[in-house]
């Protein structure tokens, strides 16, 4: 796991999120634009535009599919043809956006990433005295269990995920923050807490 994704998983979102935004954009200018500049008809039934604030608030509610009606007057039939067109445009747009959203959720590197950034900021946020366990095998679930019982907290860094989510089962008194990860990278073990004020000691 790349430590310097830590500081990286909004911009990561950004970029995954990157296309469906703009397209989203685009087709709300495109059918505000559109609103704007063809012609409608007044409570007389006369010719007129309609103004960037009514067709913003109408597709505004059209495309969330709330729909309240046609404002401020009742629409010609080329508006609704257009109106028709931006319905579908829009709905396309919002679940392209959403597949990429779900998308986006499910990805593992962006899992990591969040994962990580988590991590590091249970490590920063400790206030007290604490080890830092590298491992969490035997050894290192007795010690663990030690520290714990002398109300000492700890960190685990351990490479088996499989190890990691143990610790929640193993019914300790205070949180243990731990990370999946190769405990020989000297960059994982300054993220884990190496240089912290209140580090006391690697196990």
């Amino acid at each position: 796991m790349n430590p310097e994704s830590y500081e990286s998983t909004f911009f990561l979102a950004l970029r995954r999120m990157r296309a469906p935004l703009i397209t989203l954009i685009v087709i709300y200018a495109v059918s505000i634009l559109g609103l704007t500049l063809i012609p409608g008809l007044d409570a007389e039934g006369n010719p007129s535009q309609m103004d960037f604030l009514h067709a913003f608030y109408f597709i505004s509610y059209t495309a969330t599919t709330i729909g309240f009606g046609e404002i401020p007057n009742a629409f010609s039939e080329a508006q609704r043809m257009w109106v028709t067109l931006c319905i579908y445009l829009s709905v396309i747009g919002w679940a392209y956006s959403i597949g990429a959203l779900l998308a986006l959720l499910q990805d593992q590197n962006f899992r990591n990433a969040v994962r990580l950034q988590r991590f590091g900021r249970a490590v920063r946020n400790m206030r007290e005295p604490f080890y830092l366990v590298c491992g969490y095998g035997e050894t290192g679930q007795l010690l663990c269990r030690a520290l714990d019982q002398l109300g000492v907290r700890a960190i685990v860094i351990e490479v088996s995920e499989s190890r990691v989510s143990q610790l929640d089962l193993h019914g300790h008194t205070a949180d243990i923050p731990a990370l999946a990860a190769d405990a020989s990278q000297p960059e994982i073990l300054k993220l884990a807490g190496l240089t912290h004020r209140c580090c006391q000691g690697v196990i």
